[in-house]
């Protein structure tokens, strides 16, 4: 009997071990579905910013809406339109409450076009007054001096 006795013990934690596993837990559940739908969330929000904030960047449409414009034709891959870009941001600081900034990006359409328009290739800096005429252009790595004197005049 002892033999039995020990069969119907061991299978019946065999059938508790089963049952445990298949307790279903609404508490973890709700915790996942929690975790998951604040981390979608997360992602879509930050793509959505930075789609919002890539469409403002490049939008050349602004040119000539009553606020001087500085458009910067820029190559990512291009290591002297980084440096521009750099020299540029450093400056730029200085000027955002009276010039707009912009970016043509040559390697979409849109910069492409934008660049073949007003003639000119990348690592350009181009200037236009509020009413959308070009004022001065800046080719090549410009120093943050030539480009402060620059944004000076644009911004009288």
């Amino acid at each position: 009997m002892t033999n039995k006795k020990k069969k119907t013990t061991q299978a019946q934690k065999n059938k508790n071990k089963v049952q445990k596993k298949r307790a279903f837990n609404w508490k973890k559940l709700i915790q996942k579905s929690f975790f998951y739908v604040i981390l979608c969330t997360l992602i879509v929000g930050t793509f959505l910013i930075y789609s919002n904030t890539n469409k403002i960047k490049y939008d050349l449409s602004v040119i000539g809406n009553g606020t001087p414009t500085v458009v910067q034709i820029h190559d990512h891959n291009c290591q002297l339109c980084r440096q521009l870009k750099s020299n540029l941001d450093d400056v730029k600081t200085d000027f955002t409450e009276e010039v707009q900034f912009k970016t043509a990006n040559i390697l979409a359409k849109k910069g492409a076009n934008f660049a073949q328009k007003h003639n000119v290739a990348h690592v350009t800096l181009l200037f236009f007054n509020g009413q959308g005429k070009r004022v001065n252009t800046l080719q090549g790595v410009s120093s943050k001096d030539e480009i402060r004197t620059a944004l000076e005049q644009l911004a009288k």
